[in-house]
C-alpha cells in the first residue's frame, strides 16, 4: 500500500480556471503529499449547464496554460473528448485502468459533500476513491463535519478535510466581470487572462464584433 502513488483528481468545468482552483490543487498536493494532481475538465456536466459555456478547446487550453509551470500538475482529456453527458464514476473507473497501483483522492469543495448522493453511482464512487474536501463560504464547519460523519458511516467513505487559505473566487463572477468591462487581473493566471483577451472570450456578441485587441 505504501508504495502506491498518490494521485489527486480535480474535476470541473474550468470556465475559466482561476486561482482558487490552483490553490486548492496545490494545497491538497502539499498537505496530503500527493505525487500528482490531475485536472479533469468536464465535457457536458449534467449539473452545470450554462449559457456562458464556451468551446471545450478553449477551456482545455486555459487549463493547460494555467498548470504549465507546475510539474506535479497534469490535464486529463478523458471527459472533454467525450460526446454526451459525462459522469465522474465512469471517469474514475477509466482512470483506474490507466493508472494502476495508484491511490486516488478526489479534491473538492464542501458543496459536493451535500450533493454527491445525487450523482450517478454515488455508492460506488464514495467507496472507490478517498475524498479531500475544503471549507467554502456558506457552509458551516459543524454542518460539514456532521455531513462527513454521515457519509463515512453510511457509505464507508474515506473523507479528509483540507485546511487552506480560502479564496472566494467563482468562474461565474469572472465571466460577469468580463461582460461588464471590469478587470479580472489577479483572479486567474496572467497567461490565462491574456488568452481570454486574445480569443475575445465571454464578451457579449456586440462587443465581440467590435473588440480590436
Amino acid at each position: 500500500m505504501d508504495n502506491k502513488r498518490k494521485i489527486g483528481l480535480l474535476g470541473g468545468s474550468f470556465n475559466p480556471i482561476h486561482m482558487g482552483h490552483l490553490l486548492l490543487a496545490e494545497s491538497a498536493r502539499d498537505q496530503f503529499q500527493l505525487d500528482q494532481v490531475l485536472f479533469i475538465p468536464t465535457g457536458n456536466n449534467p449539473f452545470k449547464l450554462t449559457d456562458d459555456e464556451i468551446s471545450r478547446e478553449h477551456r482545455l487550453k486555459m487549463v493547460e496554460l494555467a498548470i504549465q509551470d507546475n510539474e506535479s500538475f497534469e490535464v486529463i482529456t478523458h471527459e472533454i473528448n467525450q460526446s454526451g453527458i459525462t459522469y465522474t464514476i465512469d471517469t474514475i473507473n477509466a482512470l483506474k485502468s490507466d493508472f494502476t497501483d495508484c491511490i486516488f483522492y478526489f479534491i473538492t469543495g464542501a458543496d459536493l459533500m451535500f450533493e454527491i448522493t445525487r450523482w450517478k453511482g454515488a455508492d460506488e464512487l464514495l467507496k472507490s476513491v478517498a475524498f479531500i474536501t475544503t471549507f467554502r463560504p456558506g457552509y458551516s464547519q459543524s454542518k460539514l463535519d456532521e455531513r462527513i460523519d454521515e457519509l463515512c458511516e453510511i457509505y464507508d467513505a474515506s473523507i479528509y478535510k483540507l485546511y487552506t487559505t480560502q479564496m472566494d473566487i467563482a468562474s461565474s463572477d469572472i465571466r460577469s466581470r468580463i461582460k461588464s468591462g471590469y478587470s479580472i487581473r489577479y483572479l486567474l493566471p496572467e497567461n490565462v487572462r491574456q488568452y481570454i483577451i486574445k480569443e475575445h472570450l465571454y464578451l457579449p456578441d456586440i462587443e465581440n464584433e467590435n473588440e480590436d485587441e
